[in-house]
């Protein structure tokens, strides 16, 4: 499969803590719930993250100065942009808005089905290793190439790629691209 997941059909939605609004890139599976979910999220004010047990988490910041997490009562150095960082879904997390409002990119999985890595970059040449791999495009417009084939990517345009083909994206000084590759853990 080879999807190209465009910016203006994320599905939006409210906050499971009902203090902001996400839209959701991307999940596995569609309906019920998730083992993955990719998405974005608009944080207004300092406040509560909401919990997601059972779930692992990783954001980066997209649009805005930043901002302080406060994970289980140890304050975290400033968040800036294109920065990733993990943490448990189960943790209590307090988030301190610096020169907000603020976008972010975020990606919640199953600790106990998926592994999940997210790397930001610019131009290179992805090659497929397994699992499902998203391309996530934070910048201008982006071209890539899939067998040799252009894509264009918008800004917040993703990418869904389960098949072992390259990824190559060039040509595009300054890219912020988000690489996220989810690997299902085997069963025991």
């Amino acid at each position: 499969m080879i999807q190209l997941l465009r910016y203006h059909d994320y599905r939006a939605m409210p906050w499971k803590n009902g203090q902001g609004m996400t839209r959701e890139v991307c999940r596995s599976p569609a309906q019920g719930e998730y083992d993955w979910r990719i998405s974005l999220a608009t944080i207004t004010q300092s406040g509560p993250f909401s919990r997601f047990d059972g779930y692992l988490r990783n954001i980066s910041v997209l649009e805005g100065g930043g901002m302080h997490l406060t994970i289980d009562g140890e304050h975290c150095p400033l968040l800036t942009r294109f920065q990733a960082l993990d943490f448990s879904g189960a943790s209590a997390v307090e988030c301190q808005v610096v020169s907000g409002p603020l976008l972010d990119f975020n990606v919640i999985y199953r600790a106990d089905r998926v592994r999940a890595t997210v790397l930001w970059s610019g131009e290179g040449h992805w090659q497929y290793e397994s699992g499902i791999r998203l391309l996530f495009n934070a910048g201008d417009n982006l071209t890539v190439h899939i067998d040799g084939q252009p894509v264009v990517l918008q800004r917040y345009d993703s990418l869904l790629v389960d098949r072992p083909v390259p990824l190559i994206i060039s040509d595009s000084p300054g890219a912020n691209i988000a690489r996220v590759t989810l690997f299902s853990r085997s069963p025991h």
